[in-house]
């Protein structure tokens, strides 16, 4: 029978540190071992295609978070529990529009998740189906492997590879790789329930952000010892709200007789709703091997979710152009709804000697399919007769991925340890598909308002803030890719380390790339070791960023003639006639080139210290481009007999650039005797990016408009915490823990496109978690504890900001890019048990 532990452990990872700061972040593992170097005993798997090689005989940075990590996060997902254990990762912040929320994305190194690559197993996941291409710190083309849809009850423990590994896995391991190790357990379960909410919300509106979540996992053992083990997650989500009323200088009812309505004083004025999704997650998986005779092993993996995710878009007022006074008199909030399936499945065989070669032979297809729809909503152009709920559509992607892997050592004479070499060919097909949704969602009904201060007019078409993809915007696209790689890894003495691995990699739309690394790791002494990598590297163009396009209709002054006209923003693909003309190209694969080097301590027995600096160059990087309008992009349009109305934005190969950066992990341990045991981490990240070159298109030179402006500057370089710092300390005695954990992020800014006038600061912050556990028995734990406890929130928006906020409301007014967030305090409590 399997039993939760209560055993010290170092926490393992080669975490990082500042210049300027550092940061802490404590862990109680379970472990039988509790040697004072546990952790970096730890033996790890990514990064070295060999036997594998402890924590700290890594050539490279890496961090490994275990079950038992994941299940202290109050909210209980993978993100959060990366973000407060390794110094590099943090959730991205900034708004990313009503479909970006049901979906969270995260940074490593300051990259976002384009550029992070993800594992289970060793195996590549897909990606999410969906792209972010709103004002978030993670926008330019987002579509990142969602993690919240992989259960946390499957989980054994998760290895994080703090450095470029193109050459090692192929596209989008720019920044590093996460790879998450399933459990294998042949025998017992755990399980889980969690109840948690946030402190407050404002005016009535939202539940609290109330969260119920339910974990479990039960092992079986299948013949010739092999194994099965089985998973499940299930969370509902309420949703939450930071949003304030409408301003008193915001009507919103039309004048009777000239004057103001009575019900703009005698009702509540709080109509908006930001804040977290209202959600419902549904998350299955299983883990298998079953050895078939002495030499073959058969293997698989999976994973089943359904996720349901509600987010309110910008409320319209009664008398607003987007509304029917006579199917909303008092004005509306749409409701943009979100529903995923997802699933992926890996069989593979495993064969321990093949002509002296360890064999690895696998496939794997992962899907993506988001419906999109509105709620609660309606397409004013069709009148009072428009639908209230329609299907916008549907955006799905898709992975197929076969790979051979084979691995073997030679005695090649010239040294002592042999030489090890793996080698291996994988061939991907990558899908990305936009179905239309129905007409009503984006099609122009002609209605005219036939009385009121709107009388003649027309509304816009498509439902507000979320239209419908047309027919235009459906199309169905695919690429394959073919790689090969070559691992060589030789121990050139007892103290000295060094690999080599290069790629080649071919593409069925944009050709071929090739890329290297250079890995050494010298250690003067057991105590003390250096190391550093070298590598160029590449991450292909999502086919999302290629051919995702969608529109909105809103009215504007036309910068030509003055006059009120409607006119369309525009995603539109890089072959586009409108992108064209605004200098869109076919994109190209982004080209990195990192540098690390860094060490690893172990200065006393209850101390250890990790230290890692780094370099990331990125030439064409690819940017969504800011909104492109005005007087002189109105004028090319027209003059390339294009609708001069329509506010345009694209991908686009537009920067180069640089992330420069310091991780540091101190961890230190101490024993009380009587009073128990304490520990000590102290985990710091200190980081600068900036935009090295900006390449403008042609056809906008002289004009005045820049492709890339302060906005996607700053997303680039500000929007993130330059400095992130956290010291926990926890104490353990008989059947109690205490974790006490303070962090500190540095400032960070949202830069306006138009004027600093309207930039978004959010001041530097210390935010304290606070759990306490009790052991009822050796098989059951019972944990209270909250998440910024101090209720710490980020100062209201200036009043010029707050004017071009999404949406007319007065304070509470935060910004969306607060690394802390903005929904203040939150408390939970949890029940684990083990069998």
């Amino acid at each position: 029978m399997s039993r939760l532990k209560r055993n010290f452990r170092p926490a393992v990872g080669v975490l990082g540190a500042g210049l300027f700061g550092l940061s802490a972040s404590t862990t109680l593992l379970a472990a039988d071992d509790t040697s004072p170097d546990a952790a970096l005993q730890t033996v790890v798997v990514t990064g070295a295609r060999d036997a594998g090689r402890t924590v700290k005989e890594s050539l490279a940075p890496i961090d490994v978070i275990s079950a038992e990590d994941l299940q202290r996060s109050g909210k209980q997902n993978l993100r959060d529990a990366l973000a407060a254990s390794v110094p590099s990762y943090t959730n991205a912040a900034g708004f990313t529009g009503g479909t970006g929320l049901s979906v969270k994305s995260a940074t490593l190194r300051g990259l976002g998740g384009n550029h992070v690559l993800v594992l289970v197993n060793g195996k590549r996941r897909h990606t999410t189906s969906l792209i972010f291409t709103q004002t978030a710190a993670t926008a330019s083309g987002q579509s990142p492997t969602d993690l919240d849809l992989i259960p946390v009850a499957a989980v054994d423990h998760i290895e994080v590879l703090r450095d470029g590994a193109a050459a090692q896995y192929g596209s989008d391991a720019i920044a590093g790789v996460i790879n998450i190790i399933l459990k294998s357990n042949a025998s017992g379960g755990s399980a889980s329930a969690l109840y948690g909410q946030y402190k407050d919300r404002v005016g009535h509106k939202g539940n609290f952000g109330a969260r119920g979540q339910g974990q479990i996992n039960q092992g079986f053992e299948l013949p010739n010892e092999g194994f099965l083990s089985l998973s499940a997650d299930i969370g509902i989500q309420e949703s939450s709200n930071v949003a304030g009323a409408v301003p008193a200088t915001t009507s919103i009812y039309n004048q009777i007789n000239g004057q103001a309505d009575p019900r703009e004083n005698g009702e509540s004025r709080y109509r908006q709703i930001m804040g977290q999704p209202r959600s419902q997650t549904y998350n299955f998986g299983y883990n298998l091997e079953l050895p078939l005779n002495d030499a073959f092993s058969l293997y698989s993996f999976s994973t089943l979710s359904h996720r349901n995710s509600t987010s309110w878009g910008t409320y319209r007022t009664a008398n607003s152009q987007q509304n029917i006074v006579e199917v909303y008199p008092d004005g509306f909030i749409p409701r943009f709804v979100v529903e995923e399936d997802d699933f992926q499945t890996v069989v593979g065989v495993r064969n321990e000697d093949v002509l002296g070669w360890k064999l690895d032979l696998s496939t794997s297809y992962g899907q993506n399919d988001a419906n999109i729809r509105n709620e609660k909503s309606l397409n004013p152009s069709l009148g009072p007769d428009s639908p209230r709920n329609m299907d916008g559509g549907h955006l799905i992607a898709s992975q197929w991925t076969n790979n051979l892997d084979l691995t073997r050592t030679f005695d090649t004479g010239l040294f002592a340890k042999p030489l090890s070499v793996s080698t291996g060919l994988e061939f991907r097909r990558d899908g990305f598909e936009i179905k239309a949704g129905e007409w009503a969602s984006y099609g122009d009904g002609g209605y005219v308002f036939p009385s009121g201060p709107l009388a003649g007019k027309s509304p816009n078409p498509g439902a507000p803030g979320l239209v419908g993809f047309t027919p235009e915007d459906a199309h169905n696209y695919s690429r394959t890719n073919t790689a090969g790689y070559v691992d060589f890894s030789q121990s050139l003495t007892d103290q000295w380390e060094v690999s080599l691995a290069g790629r080649f990699e071919h593409y069925s739309d944009f050709g071929d790339t090739a890329s290297g690394k250079l890995s050494t790791r010298y250690a003067f002494t057991p105590a003390f070791a250096v190391r550093g990598t070298l590598s160029n590297g590449f991450r292909a163009p999502s086919l999302q960023q290629q051919y995702y396009s969608s529109s909105l209709t809103a009215w504007r002054t036309s910068p030509l003639t003055g006059v009120l006209e409607q006119a369309v923003t525009r995603y539109v693909t890089v072959d586009d006639a409108a992108g064209k003309a605004l200098g869109s190209k076919k994109l190209k694969a982004e080209k990195s080139l990192n540098y690390s080097v860094g060490f690893v301590a172990t200065p006393t027995e209850n101390l250890d210290v990790t230290l890692d600096l780094y370099q990331i160059d990125i030439k064409d990087r690819i940017l969504q481009t800011s909104n492109l309008q005005g007087a002189a992009v109105s004028t090319i349009l027209q003059n390339a007999g294009l609708d001069p109305e329509q506010i345009i934005s694209y991908f686009g190969n537009l920067a180069d650039t640089r992330a420069r950066g310091i991780d540091l992990v101190a961890d230190y341990r101490y024993d009380l005797g009587a009073y128990g045991k304490t520990r000590w981490t102290l985990l710091s990240n200190q980081s600068l990016h900036t935009v090295e070159k900006v390449k403008e298109p042609a056809a906008l030179a002289g004009t005045g408009v820049s492709a890339v402006g302060r906005d996607r500057i700053g997303n680039l370089t500000v929007a993130y915490p330059k400095n992130v710092t956290s010291l926990t300390t926890a104490w353990q005695l008989g059947d109690f823990d205490v974790t006490l954990k303070n962090t500190r992020y540095s400032r960070v800014k949202g830069l306006n496109q138009i004027s600093a006038t309207r930039d978004e600061e959010v001041r530097a912050a210390i935010i304290t978690d606070l759990s306490l556990g009790y052991w009822m028995s050796d098989s059951m734990k019972v944990t209270l504890g909250g998440e910024n406890i101090f209720n710490r929130r980020p100062q209201q928006l200036n009043a010029e900001a707050k004017r071009y906020y999404f949406s007319p409301v007065d304070d509470p007014a935060y910004s969306w890019y607060s690394p802390y967030g903005t929904e203040g305090a939150y408390y939970f409590a949890k029940v684990d048990v083990s069998w």
